[in-house]
C-alpha cells in the first residue's frame, strides 16, 4: 500500500491534469464549433497541446510516486560511488 505522501503527490498530479484535460477540451471544442473566424485552428491546436501536456503531467507524476515508492521499499541500501 502507496503512503500518504505519495498518494498527496499522485492527487496534486492529478487535479492539475485533470484542469488542464477540461481547459484543452474546451479550447478544441470552442475553437471546432463556435468560432467561425481564421483563428479556429489555432484555438483546436492550442486545446490539443494543452490536452496532451496534461496527459505527459499526469504520467510523470504517476512514475514519479511509485520511483520514491520502490525506493522507500528496497531492502538493500544503495551504495556510495567512490
Amino acid at each position: 500500500m502507496m503512503r500518504e505522501i505519495h498518494l498527496k503527490s499522485i492527487f496534486t498530479f492529478k487535479r492539475t491534469a485533470i484542469f488542464g484535460s477540461m481547459l484543452g477540451i474546451i479550447l478544441i471544442l470552442f475553437g471546432q464549433f463556435v468560432n467561425g473566424s481564421n483563428n479556429a485552428y489555432l484555438l483546436t491546436a492550442l486545446g490539443f497541446g494543452i490536452l496532451l501536456g496534461s496527459v505527459v503531467n499526469y504520467l510523470f507524476g504517476t512514475f514519479l510516486s511509485l520511483m520514491e515508492e520502490y525506493i522507500a521499499n528496497s531492502k538493500v541500501a544503495p551504495t556510495k560511488i567512490k
